[in-house]
């Protein structure tokens, strides 16, 4: 029994060949490697929208007749169509491009009418005239500062009597004379010298008083 049992074991302890095992190749599904996935398929999405956009203009672009603008019309045909009958009007007989409709102009001779332009230059003449005080105590910013606030508006005002004067010519060479002198009283204000911002300034109001004979 027990040669058998020795026998037994000994045609299990017989050497045995050890195979390594086989390595399985690591696999990754970490979220970063998900993270770098999605980006890369936002760009495919944008580059492919992109570019049926980009075709899509291309079309059109072609298609399109000159002198077209870009602009959808709803309520009719636009006056850049070719269904615009005689295409876009001018003169005084348009009114933003397209032709007066029947009856008289509603706005006809606004040109004449320069009541708020007379107040409004009335105001920025007033204006003009007060700065002896500035310029004699040598407030040369201040002096500035009210030409400059007031050149804008009465320049428009100026220009809008001047068109609805009588002597036009005559009103529209005081006003650039006007404009000369203030340049030149703005320019001494700037050197701050007294003697000739005072003579400029007598300049300026001798243009003021020479133009407004001519409104």
């Amino acid at each position: 029994m027990l040669a058998a049992l020795s026998s037994s074991a000994a045609a299990f302890s017989g050497p045995v060949s050890h195979v390594a095992p086989t390595s399985r190749p690591a696999v990754t599904t970490n979220g970063p490697v998900m993270g770098m996935e999605e980006p890369s398929s936002r760009r495919q999405l944008f580059a492919r929208a992109g570019a049926a956009v980009f075709s899509a203009g291309m079309v059109q672009g072609a298609s399109a007749k000159a002198g077209q603008f870009g602009k959808v019309e709803i309520f009719g045909a636009g006056i850049s169509s070719p269904f615009q009958p005689g295409g876009p009007k001018s003169g005084e007989e348009a009114t933003y491009g397209y032709a007066k409709s029947s009856g008289p102009i509603l706005a006809k001779g606004y040109e004449a009418d320069v009541e708020r332009e007379k107040i409004a230059f009335v105001t920025s003449a007033k204006i003009i005239r007060s700065q002896a005080k500035n310029i004699e105590s040598k407030t040369w910013w201040l002096t500035r500062d009210n030409l400059r606030g007031q050149a804008y508006t009465m320049k428009a005002n100026m220009q809008a009597l001047t068109a609805a004067s009588a002597d036009k010519a005559a009103s529209q060479k005081a006003y650039a004379k006007f404009w000369s002198e203030i340049n030149a009283l703005d320019l001494a204000c700037q050197k701050k010298e007294l003697a000739l911002a005072q003579k400029e300034y007598a300049d300026v109001l001798a243009a003021l008083d020479a133009y407004e004979k001519t409104v």
